[in-house]
């Protein structure tokens, strides 16, 4: 026997002198489908649970639910919110009267999501709302997990940084919008230098914890939009769009920096960290697969050079 819903539903109006009153409660979804079907038709269900079914996308299904709930409930703006997944859905202008749910199933919550419009909702408005929020919790529940699989699949569980598999599909993408619009497209390898004897002399737990050190150094040192891989081993990759050669030349001898002066708890006081890297720009011509061929060999001839520095290159 399937678990109904659980809906936290938080009822939010203006009063007459414009102080707001909130009223807060667990409300039980009936199951009374005489009642449901006098509110809301067979035919109704269906076309609602094919058009949130269509997508495994969270987006496209709150969007989808936002465009169901217009049909039956005129004027209605929607606001979507998971706090966990940093996801915010809004179909809609905001407006002054409002309703908002917490939405649960089986203890998990799926999210916040509020509706307003310019006019009171109804108790008839409130009890359509609730009927159908029961057809969106299934299908947002099986988009918020098809969307967290794939998001772990492109991830390295190690650092929490993207994943070579990842980092393939993207810089391809990027080689494309960046010889469609003729705009920058920069690249720095990364590699921990003698990552071998901090594995052979400490252990691979400390290894361990030195990547992951490494990897958060590197993240913090970068910009919103810039994407940071774990492209193998003790490898990094850092695709930077809009960026020319010199802001990434920048960058990448901010991250040196920034992992030499890592403290790690976990080795001796005379054991320290460095990273060396080579920096490579996109040329005209230029596929995903030269641009990290030139970003390699950039690195390999800072390793030659002795290591814990940076090796650049605007030009192929």
């Amino acid at each position: 026997m399937s678990s109904r819903p659980e809906i936290t539903i938080a009822a939010t109006s203006p009063a007459p002198d414009h102080l707001s009153s909130t009223v807060t409660s667990i409300l039980p979804i009936t199951t009374d489908k005489t009642r449901h079907r006098k509110l809301v038709s067979d035919s109704t269900v269906l076309r609602m649970s094919t058009a949130l079914q269509a997508s495994l996308h969270a987006k496209d299904v709150i969007h989808a639910f936002a465009n169901e709930v217009r049909r039956l409930v005129r004027d209605v703006s929607l606001r979507y919110r998971n706090r966990t997944r940093n996801l915010v859905v809004e179909d809609g202008t905001n407006q002054v009267h409002r309703c908002s749910y917490d939405l649960q199933l089986l203890g998990d919550s799926l999210g916040e999501i509020a509706f307003t419009r310019s006019h009171p909702l109804s108790e008839r408005d409130q009890e359509l709302l609730e009927i159908l929020l029961c057809a969106l919790i299934y299908p947002l529940r099986n988009a918020l997990l098809y969307e967290q699989a794939l998001t772990q699949a492109l991830k390295d569980p190690l650092t929490g940084v993207n994943n070579r598999a990842s980092m393939d599909a993207y810089l391809k993408h990027q080689v494309l919008v960046s010889e469609r619009h003729k705009t920058a497209l920069s690249l720095i390898m990364i590699d921990v230098d003698l990552f071998k004897s901090i594995n052979d002399t400490f252990g691979h737990v400390v290894g361990d914890v030195v990547l992951r050190a490494v990897a958060n150094a590197i993240v913090t040192c970068t910009r919103d939009s810039d994407v940071v891989f774990r492209y193998g081993g003790e490898e990094f990759v850092v695709v930077l769009t809009n960026t020319e050669g010199a802001g990434a030349d920048f960058l990448a001898e901010r991250i040196r920096q920034s992992i030499a002066a890592l403290d790690i708890e976990a080795l001796s006081n005379h054991t320290s960290i460095t990273v060396s890297a080579g920096v490579a720009q996109l040329v005209d011509g230029d596929s995903a697969m030269e641009l990290l061929q030139r970003a390699d060999e950039l690195l390999y001839r800072a390793k030659q050079a002795g290591r814990n520095r940076i090796m650049a290159s605007t030009a192929g």
